[in-house]
């Protein structure tokens, strides 16, 4: 009975050591370096945003962010690899809420999307548009839609990957004004653009419009749900009757399960990395909209977009069935 009971009390003692050498450590977090997965390839508004984010983020937590590329898979290459993390918060990932709430409807991924990461940040929110070369023939929206109905699959467009807003609306449109164009996708905004910049292809359906902004393309259609002030005079899909816009959120994640004391110091650090110079300066070179939206809030935000994007695809006919279960 005497060794029973101090085997209960040894075990006892080692339990609540865990539990205070766990409370410590989070309480100390971080306390060595962080990995930050970007799902797109470098050059583009997600990598450069949250290249921008980690060098502020890393001087309030007082460890080093090193952002990894991890592209592929319209975000979800790097999200699959994210789900299987431990949820410490020392892995993390850029993202966009596409990668939640909008690929895994039209094709299956190997994560829930709805169950297998915390959601942590939004910071901007994407300001997209259909682009051209500033000596293509297409010198409105009018132009190119009255071509391509003249000339069904002859105008090719990039986006940065199948599945996401660009691509989509694209395809409303071609829906709705009965033509007929074909779609190349790349890794990520930045090949999408210099494909179109190079004369790859005709257009680019991109994900930000910094190459507008800086007259490297011209403007021909804005993604947006408002007229956008930095392209006055640029349509919208929703002025155009199309009836859709483009909401995407740029984000960070982490995998299911982490500690919300963790969370809230992520979430502080990144706040306040939005607050330096160098954060201002990348939205007036990329024109995104800046967003401040913490994880309870942005968790509610994906778990309603998800509903949300299921009835869409089905009025469009793009789907019968998501073809991911949520959770």
């Amino acid at each position: 009975m005497k060794v029973r009971f101090k085997l209960v009390g040894c075990g006892l003692s080692i339990a609540l050591a865990l539990a205070v050498f766990t409370n410590t450590a989070l309480a100390d977090y971080p306390v060595k370096p962080i990995t930050m997965y970007c799902v797109f390839s470098p050059g583009g508004t997600g990598d450069t945003s949250i290249r921008v984010l980690s060098a502020g983020a890393e001087k309030i937590l007082g460890q080093p962010i090193s952002v990894v590329t991890k592209d592929g898979g319209t975000g979800t290459v790097g999200l699959a690899l994210l789900a299987g993390e431990k949820p410490d918060g020392y892995t993390l990932s850029m993202a966009t809420s596409t990668g939640i709430v909008r690929v895994p409807l039209a094709r299956k991924v190997s994560y829930k999307p709805l169950a297998s990461f915390t959601p942590i940040f939004a910071y901007a929110a994407a300001a997209s548009g259909l682009m051209v070369r500033n000596d293509s023939p297409f010198k409105t929206m009018k132009d190119l839609i009255e071509y391509a109905r003249k000339n069904p699959g002859k105008i090719t467009y990039s986006t940065l990957g199948a599945g996401c807003p660009m691509h989509l609306i694209m395809e409303v449109i071609a829906m709705r004004e009965k033509i007929k164009w074909v779609h190349v996708p790349y890794k990520g905004t930045a090949p999408a653009e210099t494909a179109a910049i190079g004369g790859h292809v005709d257009a680019v359906s991109a994900g930000d419009m910094h190459n507008a902004l800086n007259g490297q393309l011209r403007a021909l259609l804005m993604h947006t749900k408002d007229p956008y002030d930095k392209l006055p005079g640029v349509p919208t899909t929703m002025q155009l009757g199309y009836n859709c816009y483009n909401d995407t959120l740029f984000s960070v994640f982490g995998p299911a399960g982490m500690d919300p004391d963790v969370v809230r110091k992520i979430e502080d650090a990144l706040e306040n990395a939005q607050r330096a110079p160098a954060w201002k300066q990348w939205l007036d070179q990329f024109g995104c909209v800046p967003l401040n939206m913490r994880s309870a809030e942005y968790t509610k935000f994906l778990e309603d977009a998800w509903e949300r994007e299921i009835k869409i695809q089905k009025d469009l006919g793009l789907i019968t069935e998501p073809a991911t279960a949520p959770r």
